[in-house]
């Protein structure tokens, strides 16, 4: 719980007290989220690459394809091929 719990056993009792309401509060998943090939692109950086190769990119878990992207793409928060 990044520090917001002394202990496992300190925040299995908080989740057991708190845990329901909780879930009820942030919602619950009622269907499984499925990776497919139009929601899979994750971004990644390639190191140890030579000075004139691409570094960044767009890389699809599903398919393995890999596309490049500028350093500005890949520190936007907000770019992703993901539909």
């Amino acid at each position: 719980m990044q520090g917001n719990a002394c202990s496992l056993q300190c925040q299995d009792d908080w989740f057991q007290k708190f845990g329901e309401r909780a879930l009820e509060y942030f919602g619950r998943i009622t269907q499984p989220k499925k990776m497919e090939e139009h929601n899979s692109w994750r971004k990644t950086y390639r190191w140890g690459y030579r000075d004139n190769e691409d570094r960044h990119i767009i890389y699809n878990m599903c398919t393995g394809e890999e596309r490049t992207i500028t350093e500005q793409q890949f520190n936007d928060d907000t770019y992703t091929l993901n539909t």
